[in-house]
């Protein structure tokens, strides 16, 4: 039987960003986050979002794609910022 606790799902290598889920205390966890680069490293926000935005991301990128800036500012607008943040650091991720 498959583990299905935790899904770590990257969008875009080239500007990186992506979504997941985890079982924190017994509850499924939804989150998004957005990298900014700096050379080698990235300073990654990942933040909290419902279900229903984990289910949209879902259908909005049905495979990973070669993003640009622009597809990673709309992504993190839409679905990091002004949401609860799990997560912020150089090189950190859940």
């Amino acid at each position: 039987m498959a583990d299905d606790s935790y899904i770590f799902r990257l969008i875009s290598n080239n500007v990186r960003f992506g979504y997941g889920r985890r079982t924190v205390d017994g509850r499924l966890q939804y989150f998004a986050f957005h990298g900014f680069p700096n050379r080698n490293d990235d300073y990654f926000t990942t933040a909290e979002i419902t279900e229903e935005e984990f289910r949209r991301i879902e259908k909005e990128y049905p495979r990973q794609i070669c993003g640009n800036s622009a597809d990673g500012l709309a992504f993190r607008t839409k679905y990091v910022d002004g949401h609860p943040v799990l997560l912020e650091g150089w090189c950190a991720l859940l």
